[in-house]
Protein backbone atom coordinates (compact mmCIF):
# COMPACT_ATOMS: atom_id res chain seq x y z
CA UNK A 1 0.00 0.00 0.00
CA UNK A 2 2.84 2.21 1.10
CA UNK A 3 4.77 1.67 -1.72
CA UNK A 4 2.07 2.19 -4.30
CA UNK A 5 1.72 5.39 -2.89
CA UNK A 6 5.49 6.23 -3.11
CA UNK A 7 4.83 5.87 -6.84
CA UNK A 8 2.30 8.06 -7.37
CA UNK A 9 3.53 10.82 -5.34
CA UNK A 10 6.51 10.14 -7.45
CA UNK A 11 4.71 10.16 -10.63
CA UNK A 12 3.26 13.34 -9.47
CA UNK A 13 6.26 14.90 -8.81
CA UNK A 14 7.80 14.28 -12.11
CA UNK A 15 4.45 15.52 -14.47
CA UNK A 16 4.79 18.78 -12.37
CA UNK A 17 8.42 19.62 -12.68
CA UNK A 18 7.86 18.57 -16.68
CA UNK A 19 5.15 21.00 -17.00
CA UNK A 20 6.78 23.66 -15.46
CA UNK A 21 9.95 23.06 -17.61
CA UNK A 22 7.47 22.70 -20.82
CA UNK A 23 5.53 25.95 -19.70
CA UNK A 24 8.99 27.83 -19.26
CA UNK A 25 9.35 30.53 -22.34
CA UNK A 26 13.19 29.54 -22.16
CA UNK A 27 15.08 27.30 -20.44
CA UNK A 28 19.11 27.41 -20.04
CA UNK A 29 21.10 24.42 -20.14
CA UNK A 30 23.30 22.61 -17.81
CA UNK A 31 25.86 24.80 -17.26
CA UNK A 32 29.16 22.82 -18.52
CA UNK A 33 30.80 24.08 -15.38
CA UNK A 34 28.99 20.76 -13.77
CA UNK A 35 31.51 18.17 -15.33
CA UNK A 36 34.42 20.73 -14.90
CA UNK A 37 34.15 22.10 -18.48
CA UNK A 38 33.38 25.61 -20.17
CA UNK A 39 32.05 27.15 -22.89
CA UNK A 40 34.19 29.66 -25.47
CA UNK A 41 33.02 33.24 -26.54
CA UNK A 42 31.23 31.41 -29.45
CA UNK A 43 29.17 28.89 -27.39
CA UNK A 44 31.34 26.01 -27.99
CA UNK A 45 31.65 23.28 -25.82
CA UNK A 46 35.27 23.33 -24.26
CA UNK A 47 37.12 20.26 -23.53
CA UNK A 48 40.70 20.12 -22.28
CA UNK A 49 40.99 23.67 -23.51
CA UNK A 50 40.29 22.52 -27.42
CA UNK A 51 37.17 23.63 -28.70
CA UNK A 52 34.52 20.74 -29.56
CA UNK A 53 34.31 21.80 -33.12
CA UNK A 54 37.76 21.77 -34.38
CA UNK A 55 37.66 18.28 -32.36
CA UNK A 56 35.32 16.91 -34.55
CA UNK A 57 36.43 18.19 -37.86
CA UNK A 58 39.47 16.65 -37.54
CA UNK A 59 38.78 13.23 -35.98
CA UNK A 60 35.13 13.28 -37.38
CA UNK A 61 31.52 12.23 -35.73
CA UNK A 62 30.99 9.77 -33.36
CA UNK A 63 33.99 10.46 -31.47
CA UNK A 64 34.64 9.96 -27.53
CA UNK A 65 36.81 12.58 -25.62
CA UNK A 66 38.41 12.01 -22.45
CA UNK A 67 39.97 15.00 -20.50
CA UNK A 68 43.00 13.64 -18.85
CA UNK A 69 43.03 16.51 -16.45
CA UNK A 70 39.70 15.76 -15.10
CA UNK A 71 40.08 11.70 -15.16
CA UNK A 72 43.22 12.90 -13.01
CA UNK A 73 41.38 15.55 -10.81
CA UNK A 74 38.76 12.79 -10.17
CA UNK A 75 41.05 10.10 -9.16
CA UNK A 76 42.89 12.37 -6.58
CA UNK A 77 39.94 13.40 -5.11
CA UNK A 78 38.35 10.34 -4.59
CA UNK A 79 41.56 8.91 -2.85
CA UNK A 80 42.08 12.73 -0.70
CA UNK A 81 38.78 11.44 0.71
CA UNK A 82 39.06 8.37 2.17
CA UNK A 83 43.00 9.12 2.60
CA UNK A 84 41.79 12.21 5.02
CA UNK A 85 40.36 9.95 7.95
CA UNK A 86 44.02 7.75 9.02
CA UNK A 87 42.57 4.44 7.79
CA UNK A 88 44.80 2.71 5.09
CA UNK A 89 43.32 2.28 1.87
CA UNK A 90 43.78 0.86 -1.26
CA UNK A 91 42.22 1.84 -4.71
CA UNK A 92 41.77 -0.72 -7.38
CA UNK A 93 40.17 0.86 -11.02
CA UNK A 94 37.40 -1.25 -11.98
CA UNK A 95 38.27 -2.35 -15.60
CA UNK A 96 34.80 -3.08 -16.80
CA UNK A 97 34.02 0.71 -16.54
CA UNK A 98 36.28 2.06 -19.33
CA UNK A 99 38.67 -0.31 -20.30
CA UNK A 100 40.61 1.48 -22.45
CA UNK A 101 44.24 1.17 -22.58
CA UNK A 102 45.52 4.77 -23.37
CA UNK A 103 42.70 5.85 -20.26
CA UNK A 104 43.98 3.19 -17.75
CA UNK A 105 47.56 4.31 -17.75
CA UNK A 106 46.56 7.45 -17.05
CA UNK A 107 44.73 6.35 -13.84
CA UNK A 108 47.92 3.72 -12.95
CA UNK A 109 50.27 6.21 -13.41
CA UNK A 110 48.33 8.35 -10.48
CA UNK A 111 48.70 5.08 -8.38
CA UNK A 112 45.62 3.10 -8.89
CA UNK A 113 45.31 -0.56 -9.07
CA UNK A 114 43.36 -2.92 -11.64
CA UNK A 115 40.25 -4.96 -10.67
CA UNK A 116 39.36 -7.08 -13.24
CA UNK A 117 36.15 -9.88 -13.40
CA UNK A 118 37.86 -11.99 -16.96
CA UNK A 119 40.85 -12.95 -18.13
CA UNK A 120 40.61 -10.78 -20.92
CA UNK A 121 41.05 -7.55 -18.15
CA UNK A 122 43.59 -9.86 -16.25
CA UNK A 123 45.61 -10.10 -19.53
CA UNK A 124 45.61 -6.25 -20.05
CA UNK A 125 46.32 -5.07 -16.71
CA UNK A 126 49.24 -7.58 -16.80
CA UNK A 127 49.60 -5.82 -20.35
CA UNK A 128 49.57 -2.46 -19.09
CA UNK A 129 52.52 -3.34 -16.75
CA UNK A 130 50.72 -3.42 -13.44
CA UNK A 131 52.24 -5.13 -10.61
CA UNK A 132 50.37 -8.82 -9.85
CA UNK A 133 50.62 -7.69 -6.42
CA UNK A 134 48.04 -4.58 -7.36
CA UNK A 135 45.30 -6.63 -9.32
CA UNK A 136 42.09 -8.18 -7.68
CA UNK A 137 40.18 -10.55 -9.43
CA UNK A 138 36.64 -10.46 -8.79
CA UNK A 139 33.38 -11.93 -10.67
CA UNK A 140 31.11 -14.98 -10.63
CA UNK A 141 31.95 -17.98 -13.33
CA UNK A 142 35.86 -17.44 -13.46
CA UNK A 143 37.19 -19.54 -16.29
CA UNK A 144 40.55 -22.20 -14.98
CA UNK A 145 42.18 -19.98 -17.73
CA UNK A 146 41.42 -16.57 -16.04
CA UNK A 147 42.21 -18.51 -12.41
CA UNK A 148 45.67 -20.14 -13.74
CA UNK A 149 47.05 -16.95 -14.97
CA UNK A 150 46.27 -15.37 -11.74
CA UNK A 151 47.98 -17.65 -9.51
CA UNK A 152 50.89 -17.78 -11.60
CA UNK A 153 51.29 -14.36 -11.66
CA UNK A 154 50.87 -14.56 -7.67
CA UNK A 155 47.95 -11.42 -8.29
CA UNK A 156 47.05 -9.59 -5.16
CA UNK A 157 43.84 -11.12 -4.36
CA UNK A 158 41.10 -13.51 -5.76
CA UNK A 159 37.61 -12.82 -4.58
CA UNK A 160 35.78 -16.19 -4.37
CA UNK A 161 32.27 -16.40 -5.22
CA UNK A 162 30.88 -19.85 -4.64
CA UNK A 163 32.39 -23.13 -3.40
CA UNK A 164 32.64 -24.33 -6.84
CA UNK A 165 35.25 -21.80 -7.77
CA UNK A 166 36.91 -22.37 -4.49
CA UNK A 167 37.06 -26.07 -5.67
CA UNK A 168 38.74 -24.75 -9.14
CA UNK A 169 41.49 -22.90 -7.33
CA UNK A 170 42.38 -25.30 -4.83
CA UNK A 171 42.73 -27.70 -7.05
CA UNK A 172 44.65 -25.61 -9.73
CA UNK A 173 46.68 -24.12 -7.01
CA UNK A 174 47.97 -27.46 -6.00
CA UNK A 175 49.03 -28.36 -9.31
CA UNK A 176 50.66 -25.15 -10.03
CA UNK A 177 52.53 -25.48 -6.26
CA UNK A 178 51.69 -21.94 -5.49
CA UNK A 179 49.56 -20.82 -2.20
CA UNK A 180 47.13 -18.06 -3.28
CA UNK A 181 45.59 -15.41 -1.83
CA UNK A 182 41.85 -14.99 -1.70
CA UNK A 183 38.91 -12.87 -0.33
CA UNK A 184 35.33 -14.32 0.08
CA UNK A 185 33.07 -12.06 -1.11
CA UNK A 186 29.94 -12.10 1.10
CA UNK A 187 25.79 -10.95 0.19
CA UNK A 188 25.07 -9.04 3.55
CA UNK A 189 21.47 -8.43 2.92
CA UNK A 190 21.89 -5.25 1.62
CA UNK A 191 22.19 -4.13 -2.50
CA UNK A 192 22.36 -6.63 -4.69
CA UNK A 193 21.06 -10.13 -4.12
CA UNK A 194 22.87 -13.35 -3.30
CA UNK A 195 23.16 -14.06 -7.17
CA UNK A 196 26.97 -13.13 -6.07
CA UNK A 197 28.97 -14.26 -3.34
CA UNK A 198 27.93 -16.23 0.40
CA UNK A 199 25.47 -15.11 1.73
CA UNK A 200 25.38 -14.56 5.78
CA UNK A 201 22.06 -15.26 6.42
CA UNK A 202 21.62 -18.29 4.22
CA UNK A 203 24.93 -19.97 6.02
CA UNK A 204 26.87 -20.25 3.24
CA UNK A 205 29.41 -17.37 4.43
CA UNK A 206 30.06 -19.06 7.45
CA UNK A 207 30.50 -22.38 5.57
CA UNK A 208 32.75 -21.36 3.44
CA UNK A 209 35.03 -19.90 6.01
CA UNK A 210 34.53 -23.41 8.23
CA UNK A 211 35.87 -25.01 5.06
CA UNK A 212 38.65 -22.30 4.63
CA UNK A 213 39.93 -22.49 8.08
CA UNK A 214 40.63 -25.67 7.90
CA UNK A 215 42.63 -25.43 4.01
CA UNK A 216 46.07 -25.16 3.75
CA UNK A 217 45.61 -24.47 -0.30
CA UNK A 218 45.25 -20.72 0.17
CA UNK A 219 45.60 -17.87 2.27
CA UNK A 220 42.60 -16.10 3.42
CA UNK A 221 43.35 -11.95 3.87
CA UNK A 222 39.66 -10.52 3.51
CA UNK A 223 36.03 -10.18 2.07
CA UNK A 224 34.26 -8.20 -0.38
CA UNK A 225 31.18 -6.91 -1.22
CA UNK A 226 29.75 -4.87 -4.03
CA UNK A 227 25.96 -3.34 -3.33
CA UNK A 228 25.10 -1.81 -6.58
CA UNK A 229 25.26 0.98 -9.28
CA UNK A 230 24.96 4.64 -9.03
CA UNK A 231 24.26 4.60 -5.30
CA UNK A 232 23.52 8.24 -3.61
CA UNK A 233 23.27 6.47 -0.43
CA UNK A 234 26.16 6.77 1.71
CA UNK A 235 24.37 4.69 4.60
CA UNK A 236 24.03 1.60 2.27
CA UNK A 237 27.72 1.70 2.08
CA UNK A 238 27.67 1.67 6.48
CA UNK A 239 24.59 -1.03 6.84
CA UNK A 240 26.40 -3.36 4.93
CA UNK A 241 29.89 -2.98 6.73
CA UNK A 242 28.13 -3.09 10.03
CA UNK A 243 26.12 -6.15 9.78
CA UNK A 244 29.98 -7.71 7.60
CA UNK A 245 31.71 -6.89 11.03
CA UNK A 246 29.31 -8.42 13.04
CA UNK A 247 30.13 -11.66 11.26
CA UNK A 248 33.69 -11.27 10.98
CA UNK A 249 33.62 -10.95 14.85
CA UNK A 250 31.92 -14.07 14.96
CA UNK A 251 34.36 -15.86 12.65
CA UNK A 252 37.60 -14.61 14.55
CA UNK A 253 35.79 -15.87 17.14
CA UNK A 254 34.79 -19.19 15.71
CA UNK A 255 37.59 -19.81 13.79
CA UNK A 256 40.69 -17.55 14.94
CA UNK A 257 41.03 -15.96 11.35
CA UNK A 258 42.28 -12.86 11.11
CA UNK A 259 40.72 -10.61 8.06
CA UNK A 260 43.44 -7.80 7.19
CA UNK A 261 41.71 -6.25 4.15
CA UNK A 262 38.30 -5.06 3.83
CA UNK A 263 36.63 -4.50 0.26
CA UNK A 264 33.82 -2.58 -0.36
CA UNK A 265 33.40 -2.42 -4.08
CA UNK A 266 32.55 0.43 -5.95
CA UNK A 267 29.45 2.17 -7.58
CA UNK A 268 29.55 5.38 -5.92
CA UNK A 269 27.24 7.38 -8.17
CA UNK A 270 27.64 10.59 -9.87
CA UNK A 271 25.55 13.82 -9.78
CA UNK A 272 24.95 14.38 -13.24
CA UNK A 273 23.75 10.34 -14.07
CA UNK A 274 20.12 9.49 -12.78
CA UNK A 275 18.72 5.86 -13.10
CA UNK A 276 15.56 6.12 -14.82
CA UNK A 277 12.36 4.98 -12.93
CA UNK A 278 9.64 3.31 -14.49
CA UNK A 279 7.62 6.20 -15.45
CA UNK A 280 10.23 8.62 -16.20
CA UNK A 281 10.49 7.67 -20.29
CA UNK A 282 6.95 7.10 -20.66
CA UNK A 283 6.49 10.92 -19.12
CA UNK A 284 9.11 12.21 -21.66
CA UNK A 285 7.39 10.50 -24.50
CA UNK A 286 3.89 10.78 -23.96
CA UNK A 287 3.60 13.72 -22.25
CA UNK A 288 6.06 15.39 -24.09
CA UNK A 289 7.90 17.45 -21.82
CA UNK A 290 11.60 16.96 -21.15
CA UNK A 291 12.74 15.30 -18.36
CA UNK A 292 14.56 17.22 -15.54
CA UNK A 293 17.72 17.05 -15.67
CA UNK A 294 19.54 15.86 -12.54
CA UNK A 295 20.42 18.42 -9.57
CA UNK A 296 24.24 18.55 -8.16
CA UNK A 297 22.12 19.61 -4.94
CA UNK A 298 21.28 16.92 -2.09
CA UNK A 299 23.73 14.42 -3.64
CA UNK A 300 26.25 13.47 -1.33
CA UNK A 301 29.57 13.75 -2.21
CA UNK A 302 32.51 11.80 -2.05
CA UNK A 303 33.96 13.54 1.17
CA UNK A 304 30.41 12.61 2.20
CA UNK A 305 30.18 8.88 1.57
CA UNK A 306 34.40 8.88 2.76
CA UNK A 307 32.72 10.20 6.04
CA UNK A 308 30.08 7.95 6.91
CA UNK A 309 32.12 4.49 6.09
CA UNK A 310 35.00 5.90 8.11
CA UNK A 311 32.60 6.20 11.14
CA UNK A 312 30.71 3.03 10.48
CA UNK A 313 34.16 1.11 10.03
CA UNK A 314 35.57 2.45 13.19
CA UNK A 315 32.73 2.25 15.42
CA UNK A 316 31.62 -1.11 14.01
CA UNK A 317 35.44 -2.63 15.00
CA UNK A 318 35.51 -0.71 18.47
CA UNK A 319 31.64 -2.53 19.03
CA UNK A 320 32.83 -6.21 18.12
CA UNK A 321 36.84 -5.86 19.11
CA UNK A 322 38.02 -6.11 15.67
CA UNK A 323 41.12 -4.43 14.15
CA UNK A 324 41.00 -2.01 11.92
CA UNK A 325 41.77 -3.71 8.56
CA UNK A 326 42.77 -2.08 5.75
CA UNK A 327 39.72 -0.54 3.41
CA UNK A 328 39.80 -1.56 -0.51
CA UNK A 329 37.91 0.25 -3.14
CA UNK A 330 36.64 -0.08 -6.59
CA UNK A 331 35.90 3.10 -7.71
CA UNK A 332 34.56 3.35 -11.84
CA UNK A 333 31.87 5.78 -12.16
CA UNK A 334 32.71 8.23 -9.91
CA UNK A 335 36.54 8.39 -11.07
CA UNK A 336 36.01 8.70 -14.93
CA UNK A 337 32.53 9.16 -15.87
CA UNK A 338 32.05 12.70 -15.79
CA UNK A 339 35.67 13.58 -17.29
CA UNK A 340 34.35 11.98 -20.69
CA UNK A 341 31.60 13.42 -23.84
CA UNK A 342 30.64 11.84 -26.99
CA UNK A 343 30.45 14.24 -29.43
CA UNK A 344 28.32 13.49 -32.44
CA UNK A 345 26.76 15.45 -35.59
CA UNK A 346 23.11 16.07 -36.20
CA UNK A 347 23.04 14.66 -39.76
CA UNK A 348 18.77 15.18 -40.17
CA UNK A 349 16.36 17.26 -38.77
CA UNK A 350 12.63 15.47 -39.47
CA UNK A 351 9.80 18.48 -38.56
CA UNK A 352 6.53 16.36 -37.07
CA UNK A 353 3.16 18.51 -36.89
CA UNK A 354 2.22 16.47 -33.75
CA UNK A 355 5.18 16.14 -31.24
CA UNK A 356 8.64 17.18 -31.35
CA UNK A 357 10.72 17.59 -34.26
CA UNK A 358 13.08 14.38 -34.72
CA UNK A 359 16.76 15.71 -34.86
CA UNK A 360 18.26 12.20 -36.03
CA UNK A 361 22.65 12.27 -34.75
CA UNK A 362 25.10 9.85 -36.39
CA UNK A 363 25.20 8.00 -33.11
CA UNK A 364 23.00 5.79 -31.51
CA UNK A 365 22.55 3.08 -29.06
CA UNK A 366 25.07 0.84 -30.34
CA UNK A 367 27.37 3.20 -28.59
CA UNK A 368 25.98 5.08 -26.39
CA UNK A 369 24.10 2.56 -24.52
CA UNK A 370 23.58 3.83 -21.29
CA UNK A 371 21.44 5.67 -22.37
CA UNK A 372 18.91 2.95 -22.61
CA UNK A 373 18.18 3.16 -18.69
CA UNK A 374 20.16 5.65 -16.98
CA UNK A 375 19.40 9.50 -18.33
CA UNK A 376 22.77 11.42 -19.66
CA UNK A 377 22.58 15.68 -20.03
CA UNK A 378 22.78 16.00 -24.08
CA UNK A 379 24.46 19.33 -24.91
CA UNK A 380 24.07 21.53 -27.98
CA UNK A 381 27.73 21.52 -28.11
CA UNK A 382 28.60 24.07 -30.62
CA UNK A 383 25.22 26.34 -29.62
CA UNK A 384 25.55 26.15 -25.56
CA UNK A 385 24.59 29.62 -24.99
CA UNK A 386 22.05 29.83 -27.32
CA UNK A 387 18.39 30.72 -26.47
CA UNK A 388 16.97 26.94 -25.54
CA UNK A 389 13.02 27.42 -27.20
CA UNK A 390 12.20 24.29 -28.98
CA UNK A 391 11.67 20.38 -28.51
CA UNK A 392 13.31 17.56 -30.32
CA UNK A 393 13.44 13.57 -29.92
CA UNK A 394 16.77 12.84 -30.28
CA UNK A 395 17.31 9.28 -32.46
CA UNK A 396 20.48 7.67 -33.58
CA UNK A 397 21.11 6.11 -37.46
CA UNK A 398 20.23 2.74 -36.12
CA UNK A 399 17.06 1.10 -37.78
CA UNK A 400 14.97 0.13 -34.77
CA UNK A 401 12.40 2.83 -33.07
CA UNK A 402 14.23 1.85 -29.90
CA UNK A 403 17.01 3.90 -30.66
CA UNK A 404 16.13 7.16 -28.66
CA UNK A 405 18.83 9.19 -27.15
CA UNK A 406 16.11 11.28 -25.49
CA UNK A 407 12.81 10.60 -26.54
CA UNK A 408 11.92 14.63 -25.48
CA UNK A 409 14.64 17.32 -25.22
CA UNK A 410 14.80 21.13 -24.81
CA UNK A 411 17.43 22.86 -27.06
CA UNK A 412 18.15 25.43 -29.28
CA UNK A 413 17.04 25.42 -32.67
CA UNK A 414 19.30 22.62 -34.46
CA UNK A 415 20.59 22.62 -38.00
CA UNK A 416 22.47 19.41 -39.67
CA UNK A 417 26.24 19.76 -38.62
CA UNK A 418 25.69 20.88 -35.24
CA UNK A 419 27.66 19.29 -32.46
CA UNK A 420 25.80 17.32 -29.94
CA UNK A 421 27.65 16.12 -26.76
CA UNK A 422 26.32 13.53 -25.19
CA UNK A 423 27.87 13.76 -21.49
CA UNK A 424 29.14 11.64 -18.94
CA UNK A 425 30.19 8.76 -21.33
CA UNK A 426 33.76 7.90 -19.29
CA UNK A 427 31.45 4.98 -17.52
CA UNK A 428 30.34 1.54 -19.45
CA UNK A 429 29.72 3.27 -23.00
CA UNK A 430 33.24 2.00 -24.52
CA UNK A 431 32.22 -1.46 -22.19
CA UNK A 432 28.89 -1.80 -23.96
CA UNK A 433 29.79 -0.45 -26.91
CA UNK A 434 28.64 -2.89 -30.17
CA UNK A 435 28.41 -3.20 -33.97
CA UNK A 436 25.25 -3.03 -35.02
CA UNK A 437 25.40 -2.46 -38.47
CA UNK A 438 28.17 0.43 -37.75
CA UNK A 439 32.22 0.34 -36.49
CA UNK A 440 32.83 1.74 -33.41
CA UNK A 441 34.68 5.37 -32.96
CA UNK A 442 37.75 6.91 -32.28
CA UNK A 443 38.86 8.03 -29.02
CA UNK A 444 40.78 10.65 -28.29
CA UNK A 445 42.31 12.42 -25.09
CA UNK A 446 42.61 15.92 -24.59
CA UNK A 447 44.98 18.05 -21.91
CA UNK A 448 45.77 21.92 -21.89
CA UNK A 449 45.01 22.35 -25.56
CA UNK A 450 46.60 19.16 -26.73
CA UNK A 451 44.98 16.42 -28.16
CA UNK A 452 45.97 12.70 -29.40
CA UNK A 453 44.19 9.43 -30.85
CA UNK A 454 44.37 6.73 -28.22
CA UNK A 455 41.82 4.79 -30.04
CA UNK A 456 41.56 4.76 -33.95
CA UNK A 457 38.05 4.42 -35.34
CA UNK A 458 37.15 0.48 -36.48
CA UNK A 459 37.27 0.42 -40.20
CA UNK A 460 34.85 -2.03 -42.30
CA UNK A 461 37.99 -4.55 -43.07
CA UNK A 462 38.23 -4.27 -38.92
CA UNK A 463 34.87 -5.86 -39.07
CA UNK A 464 35.44 -8.77 -40.71
CA UNK A 465 38.72 -9.71 -40.27
CA UNK A 466 37.86 -12.55 -37.94
CA UNK A 467 35.73 -14.11 -40.78
CA UNK A 468 37.50 -17.00 -42.63
CA UNK A 469 37.37 -15.78 -46.42
CA UNK A 470 38.03 -18.14 -49.65
CA UNK A 471 39.70 -16.64 -52.67
CA UNK A 472 39.23 -13.59 -51.58
CA UNK A 473 35.55 -13.60 -50.74
CA UNK A 474 33.59 -14.09 -48.00
CA UNK A 475 33.21 -17.37 -46.90
CA UNK A 476 31.97 -20.05 -44.01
Amino acid sequence: MFSLQRKILKIRSLYQTMRNTKNAKTWSAPLPSLWGMTADANGHLMLGGCDCREIVDLYGTPLHVMDEALLRSSYVRFSKAFARHGIRCEIYYSYKTNPVPGILKVLHDEGAGAEVISPFELWLALELKVSPDAIIYNGPGKSPEGLRLAIEKGIRRININSFCELDLIEALAAEIGAKPTVGVRLYTGVGWGDQFGFGIESGDAWRVFERLSRTKAVEIDGVHFHLGSQIHTPQLYEAAALVALKFLAKIKEAFGLRINSFDLGGGFGVPTVRVYEQADQWLQRFLQSPYASPQQSGIPSVEAFAEAIARAIRSGCMKHGLDIPTLVFEPGRIVSSSAQALLARVIEIKSQKAGPDIAVLDTGINIASPVRWEYHEVLAATKITAEHDRLYRLAGPLCTPGDLLSPCKRLPPLQTGDVMAIMDAGAYFSSFENNFSFPKPSIVVVRKGNHSLIRTRETFEDLVQRDRRNNGSMGS
